[in-house]
């Protein structure tokens, strides 16, 4: 009943001119997994990273035998990412390593390479991504201030 008045509220409003203020809420997306790979396939797309920066010398931690995909239109389009973006770099307080341990874990794996320390996923098709958790932008390869080998991956 109270929903019928709150509408017939809200017309009468609507006709006497009146502003309808109604709430909207939207509650946050729970990003699911798109499915699994098992712990061989993952390690091979990895190795296949690796070899591609013409490093050798990376560690690979996954520590399931199957590890979670997820679609990357739904990854790009979380809330995660967007709250870890939006906040606010501070030099040995919050930087590179802060941010990709509040992104890991949620739908991401941790990767720190000899320069920095970002999250990777892979996405429905097998696609390996990375993951800048500071700005939010998934890339195939890395740009050079992000770091040219892998020190370790970490799966979740």
């Amino acid at each position: 009943m109270k929903a019928i008045a709150d509408f017939l509220e809200m017309i009468g409003k609507f006709l006497a001119g009146q502003s309808a203020t109604r709430k909207i809420v939207i509650e946050p997306v729970v990003l699911m997994p798109a499915g699994e790979i098992s712990l061989i396939n993952a390690s091979s797309i990895l190795l296949d990273v690796i070899d591609g920066l013409g490093d050798d010398t990376a560690e690979i931690y996954l520590p399931d035998n199957y590890i979670k995909i997820y679609c990357k239109s739904e990854v790009m389009a979380s809330n995660h990412l967007k709250e870890v973006s939006a906040i606010t770099y501070v030099a040995e307080t919050m930087d590179c390593d802060d941010f990709a341990a509040l992104l890991y874990g949620k739908f991401a794996g941790l990767v720190w390479t000899n320069l920095h320390a970002l999250n990777w996923f892979i996405d429905e098709l097998h696609t390996f991504w990375w993951i800048e958790p500071q700005s939010g932008q998934l890339s195939r390869t890395l740009e050079g201030w992000q770091g040219d080998e892998i020190r370790f991956f970490l799966g979740r």
